[in-house]
């Protein structure tokens, strides 16, 4: 049934509303992520700065128990200070009734153009992945983030290459030297993942160029597809799904990584702890590549978390600025500098209790082993021996149990952010990440603790403030 969008976004407003409401004192909601306003987030989509605003959309299920894939909205000036709008795109026509699923945003003369998948699963007895399921390019336009134009479906089914499945998603979109491009993941009927690489003249009109894909076979579907330039290189980013676990690689159910050249043996993970994936990268106006992920991964056979209990799920992490560092040849991750906003000064660790939120800097100069423990339950431990990281929950990890990392260099520097239920640790000015939720037992109302077993020339702990979120 094809939704009414005024009524629903009413709905859902009602329902922000409320949440706000009775989520005043939620131990679990982050201080410095975007999590919804109510029921469930993931992907990150329309990624873009538009004069001084930055907008952030997200696949929302603001009644994710009943279903419903919606794109949410938050914008900002300065990463600190957002506004939340709501629902932007609901499943209210009949090419994406089935959820208004993944998308980018492509900016011209003051307008956003918005392509996203709309997603259609016929009644019937199907498996979704060979027959029954419309897979539709559709392109809305929004001067603001906020009021959307009428859609258009630009690519059906019909448009695709004959030896896909139904599963092609996730455009892409950006404009070159000789015309715009839209990238967009797919699974072949033969279940091999690859990527579709389309070209337009015009933004409306699109004609198949070729595939992208690696020679070997690399996992059955590759998600959420990216391109861009970095530092001189040619990169593409995918999720491929399907990938056999390693000890020090692929270690999620499904992958999130890039390729600098499309060689298996040369495909980088992102990320490599438990939650990350989807991520999306746009260019702001000070050219700065900005990435900004899902602090979770599909299918993960993670237990149901507390926060769930409060009537939301899921969150994003922390926008992360993308270097290419050529000597090592792989991409540095880095908290974006506006985010130092949020310090409000140093933390004692042998006279003061640690707050809810904290950054945690440690600069080593010395090639020794090292371990943190976070509040008796996360163990991060370094084996200078062998250069190998290891995350490791000793409870409340809700099924989370070990990440592996093997380094190329020992570690000289970590950056530690801490929320209230979330994790990201910064290797070697960002060259390797490890991102996970992390929900430590506030019920019982114990004091965070943090013990730190390591030789360091210093060690900094800083007390972090929350953003600031209004309902607009």
């Amino acid at each position: 049934m094809v939704k009414n969008f005024k009524e629903d976004v009413e709905r859902i407003r009602a329902l922000e509303e409320a949440q706000r409401a009775i989520g005043k004192d939620d131990p679990y909601y982050p201080a410095f992520h975007l999590a919804p306003p109510v029921g469930w987030l993931n992907d990150p989509n329309g990624l873009c700065q538009m004069g001084d605003v930055h907008h952030i959309f997200f696949q929302y299920s603001p009644q994710w128990k009943k279903g419903g894939q919606y794109w949410g909205h938050y914008e900002t000036k300065d990463f600190i200070n957002y506004d939340c709008t709501g629902a932007f795109l609901a499943p209210d026509s009949n090419e994406d009734r089935s959820g208004v699923y993944s998308g980018s945003a492509l900016l011209e003369d003051g307008v956003m153009y918005l392509y996203y998948t709309g997603n259609v699963k016929e009644e019937g007895d199907y498996d979704y992945i060979y027959e029954g399921r419309g897979a539709n390019v559709i392109l809305v336009e929004s001067k603001d983030g906020r009021v959307a134009s009428k859609k258009q479906v630009l690519l059906t089914n019909g448009d695709y290459p004959k030896n896909l499945s139904c599963h092609v998603r996730d455009p892409k979109v950006w404009k070159g030297k000789d015309g715009y491009f839209m990238v967009l993941g797919a699974r072949t009927k033969d279940d091999k993942g690859c990527i579709l690489l389309y070209r337009s003249d015009d933004k409306y009109h699109w004609e198949f160029m070729k595939f992208i894909e690696t020679k070997e076979r690399f996992g059955y579907m590759w998600e959420c597809p990216d391109y861009f330039l970095l530092g001189g290189h040619s990169i593409t980013a995918t999720c491929p799904q399907g990938l056999k676990s390693e000890e020090y690689r692929f270690q999620n159910i499904h992958q999130s990584g890039y390729f600098t050249d499309l060689r298996v043996e040369n495909f980088l993970e992102w990320d490599m702890g438990f939650d990350f994936y989807a991520p999306q990268t746009y260019e702001d106006q000070k050219g700065r590549r900005i990435m900004i992920g899902w602090m979770g991964v599909p299918d993960a056979p993670f237990q149901e978390e507390p926060s769930m209990e409060k009537g939301w799920s899921q969150l994003l992490t922390v926008p992360r600025q993308l270097i290419y560092d050529s000597t090592q040849r792989l991409i540095r991750q880095w908290p974006i500098e506006e985010l130092e906003q949020l310090r409000d000064g140093k933390i004692d660790l042998e006279k003061e209790a640690l707050p809810s939120a904290y950054e945690l800097l440690l600069d080593k100069n010395h090639e020794d082993d090292l371990e943190l423990l976070f509040d008796d339950a996360l163990l991060f431990t370094y084996h200078s021996g062998d250069k190998t990281c290891q995350l490791r929950f000793l409870k409340d990890g809700y099924g989370r149990e070990v990440r592996n990392i093997s380094l190329n260099h020992g570690i000289r520097t970590m950056r530690v952010l801490v929320d209230r239920c979330s994790i990201e640790i910064f290797i070697n000015a960002g060259s390797y990440v490890m991102t996970s939720k992390f929900f430590y037992h506030q019920r019982e109302n114990r004091e965070r603790t943090l013990k730190v077993d390591g030789k360091f020339s210093e060690i900094t702990c800083l007390r972090l403030k929350e953003f600031n979120i209004k309902l607009a």
